[in-house]
C-alpha cells in the first residue's frame, strides 16, 4: 500500500520539478545582464561587439528562450548539465564537489533541531502557562526574530574569536560543524519548537486522552506512547519543507563561515551570470526536497497508516 501511494504523488513531484526548473530558466532569462557579455568581459581585455557575439552564439544564447531550454532540458535528462562559465568545469562535477558539503551541514543542522523541538516542546506542554513555559516561549520568538548572518557573527565573535572554543577553519572537523549548524538552526528550532508545542497541546485536549487517564494511565505513558505519535505528522511535513529552506539558506551561513557549498557556489553563479550552474543548482535543490516530501509522506503513513485513507482521527 505504502508503494502505491508513493506511485500516486510521482506525477505531481515531477510536475513541481517540471514548474521549477521552467520558472529558474525564464526568470533568468528576463535579466538585464547579458551572460555572454559577463563572461567576455570575465575572460577577455576590451571584448569587442563581435567577439561577445560569437560567444553568445557559441553559448546557443541567440536562439529563442523557448528552444534554449528545451536545448537545456533534453540534456540536462542525460545528466548533462553544461558546463561552468565560472569555473570552466562540468556542472554535475562542481556541484558534486560542493553538495557534500552543504549536506553534512545541513545534516548537523537538523540533529540540533531535532534534540532541541521534541524534548523542550513536550516540556512546555506538559507545564502550560508555568514560569518555564512563558520562559520557552519567549526564547522561540526571540529565536525567530534573528537572522541566520546575525547569529553566525554573533557566534563566531564570541566561540571562535573572544573566546577560540571552536574552530572554523579546520573544514570537515566536528569543532568546524558546530558554530555554523547552530547559526542555521536556532531559526528553524525557535519556529518547530512552537509549532509542535500547540500540536501536543492540542491533542492533550482529544477525547482518546480523557479515555487513557481515565483508564488510570499515567501522564508520562499517554504522552509517549499516544500524544506524541499522534503529533509528528505535521512536524515530520515542516521538517522535510525546512530541508530543502535549509539547503538554499546554507548560502549566508556558509559565507560567513568560508564553508565551501552548493549555496556558496550558487550566490556566486547568480553574481557572474553564470547561467548553467544556477540552472544546475536549482534543479539539485529542487530534487532535495522533493525527495525529502516523499519520505515525510512515507514516514507519516507508516506512523499512522490511515492517512492513506484521508482520516486523520487518533488511533
Amino acid at each position: 500500500m505504502m508503494a502505491i501511494a508513493l506511485l500516486k504523488r510521482i506525477p505531481s513531484l515531477l510536475i513541481v520539478l517540471f514548474g521549477v526548473t521552467v520558472l529558474t530558466f525564464f526568470m533568468s532569462a528576463l535579466s538585464t545582464v547579458d551572460p555572454a557579455e559577463a563572461f567576455a568581459r570575465r575572460t577577455l581585455l576590451n571584448p569587442t561587439s563581435v567577439q561577445i557575439a560569437d560567444i553568445r552564439q557559441g553559448m546557443g544564447l541567440d536562439q529563442p528562450v523557448y528552444q534554449q531550454y528545451l536545448n537545456w532540458l533534453v540534456h540536462s535528462l542525460t545528466g548533462d548539465l553544461g558546463e561552468s562559465l565560472l569555473t570552466r568545469n562540468a556542472v554535475s562535477s562542481d556541484i558534486a564537489d560542493r553538495l557534500p558539503m552543504t549536506l553534512s551541514l545541513v545534516a548537523a543542522s537538523m540533529f540540533w533541531v531535532i534534540l532541541l523541538t521534541i524534548p523542550v516542546s513536550i516540556f512546555g506542554a506538559l507545564r502550560q502557562n508555568s514560569f518555564w513555559d512563558h520562559l520557552i516561549s519567549g526564547f522561540t520568538i526571540l529565536g525567530i526574530s534573528l537572522p541566520s548572518f546575525w547569529l553566525g557573527f554573533l557566534l563566531l565573535l564570541i566561540f571562535a574569536v573572544t573566546f577560540p572554543i571552536f574552530s572554523v577553519v579546520e573544514s570537515g572537523s566536528i569543532r568546524s560543524f558546530i558554530l555554523p549548524s547552530l547559526s542555521l538552526a536556532m531559526p528553524i528550532a525557535a519556529s518547530t519548537i512552537r509549532l509542535f508545542r500547540a500540536t501536543l497541546l492540542s491533542n492533550l485536549n482529544k477525547d482518546y486522552v480523557l479515555y487513557a487517564k481515565a483508564r488510570g494511565l499515567n501522564m508520562r505513558t499517554i504522552m509517549w506512547k499516544h500524544v506524541l505519535k499522534n503529533s509528528l505528522p505535521p512536524l515530520i511535513t515542516l521538517f522535510s519543507q525546512y530541508l530543502g529552506y535549509m539547503v538554499v539558506g546554507s548560502a549566508v551561513v556558509e559565507s560567513i563561515f568560508s564553508w565551501q557549498g552548493i549555496g556558496t557556489h550558487l550566490v556566486n553563479a547568480i553574481i557572474a551570470r553564470d547561467l548553467p550552474t544556477v540552472n544546475g543548482c536549482v534543479l539539485v535543490i529542487a530534487v532535495i526536497f522533493v525527495i525529502s516530501n516523499i519520505f515525510a509522506d512515507m514516514f507519516n503513513l507508516a506512523l499512522n497508516p490511515r492517512l492513506k485513507f484521508g482520516g486523520n482521527t487518533p488511533a
